[in-house]
């Protein structure tokens, strides 16, 4: 299996257990004009905790202006008892944005930790 390098590390994140992160392309570097190509897909991370319900995605706004902020949605969805989604179950709880990387992170982290805060 070939794997692809790149320049920069993935961001550390503190990852509660029952947590899976489906999608993280959210690497350690700060946004800027030689790094906007780092933060231009349309997600950078995507978790959601499948006991709890709760969820979150989030993505750089607006792509590739290194002025943009990070922006994350936060939400729920109640499964029945087979383990699936309820249809039009989904509720949004809220967003958040910030310029800060360190801001989003800690608030990605502590949305994981305590969804209710």
């Amino acid at each position: 299996m070939k794997h692809t390098r790149f320049p920069y590390p993935l961001q550390p994140l503190r990852v509660p257990g029952g947590w899976h992160i489906t999608v993280n392309t959210l690497f350690e570097v700060e946004p800027g004009p030689d790094t906007m190509q780092w933060f231009s897909s349309a997600l950078l991370l995507w978790g959601h905790c499948r006991d709890s319900g709760y969820s979150f995605n989030s993505h750089f706004e607006p792509e590739d202006d290194p002025q943009g902020e990070f922006v994350l949605e936060m939400g729920k969805v109640a499964y029945d008892r087979h383990g699936k989604a309820v249809k039009d179950s989904e509720v949004f709880l809220g967003e958040f944005r910030t310029r800060s990387k360190a801001a989003f992170v800690a608030r990605v982290e502590q949305f994981m930790q305590d969804p209710a805060a």
